[in-house]
């Protein structure tokens, strides 16, 4: 239970401080320097549109925990098949 809580933890966090770092460093890279981006206006837009229910933003802060629960289901359905 505590190990759980504490993958779910990091998972959020992941999803709420790393992840905004990444796309405004990634679109940054790809797509250039555009008129008024920021990192800090990234924050903004994410955490802004979990305030107003945006899928998008619920999406990236809740991305790494559902991977991670996606990989689990994964693994159990694998040994479910091979009969362990």
């Amino acid at each position: 239970m505590v190990r759980e809580m504490g993958i779910a933890v990091l998972a959020l966090v992941t999803g709420a401080v790393l992840l905004p770092f990444l796309i405004y460093y990634c679109g940054n890279s790809a797509l250039g320097a555009y008129e008024g981006a920021s990192v800090g206006r990234t924050f903004g837009v994410v955490w802004g549109g979990l305030a107003t229910g945006s899928i998008a933003s619920w999406i990236v802060v809740l991305g790494p925990y559902s991977l991670f629960l996606l990989s689990r289901l994964l693994r159990l359905w694998w040994r479910a098949g091979t009969g362990r």
